[in-house]
């Protein structure tokens, strides 16, 4: 019986496969911040005025970096939360502004976890994209 013998080399390239999946993973995580602010400019409180034109995106650079969707306005954690208070004046405020138009608190953290699969899905498509 005669036998047939070849030689196989595989040659791989692992670590650049891993490093474009963390870059796509990155780029993801982007994309997805910038999609929250698109969603929650919809109901943060001021449709047109100085919190809806604060709104800004801190984009990641590096594995490990946060990206940041950021209001940079003094009230805007205090809209954001709007929930009971006292002043340091001792006056009480109950919370839940009256905004208007479908304007409303917790608009970055509710449309943060409603649509939480689209924005994962964004991380998810750019890491796939590194293979």
């Amino acid at each position: 019986m005669a036998g047939i013998r070849a030689a196989v080399t595989f040659t791989n390239n692992l670590d650049g496969m891993v490093t474009n999946i963390l870059l796509g993973a990155i780029k993801g995580q982007n994309l997805a911040g910038e999609r929250l602010l698109a969603l929650s400019a919809a109901e943060v409180p001021e449709a047109v005025g100085t919190l809806a034109e604060k709104g800004t995106v801190v984009h990641a650079e590096n594995l490990g970096d946060e990206t940041l969707v950021v209001y940079d306005e003094v009230y805007a954690a205090r809209w954001h939360e709007d929930g009971e208070l006292v002043d340091n004046l001792g006056r009480h405020y109950l919370g839940n502004a009256n905004f208007q138009g479908g304007r409303k608190s917790h608009y970055l953290s509710d449309p943060a976890l409603q649509n939480k699969d689209e924005l994962l899905a964004k991380v998810a498509t750019e890491a796939k994209r590194g293979l």
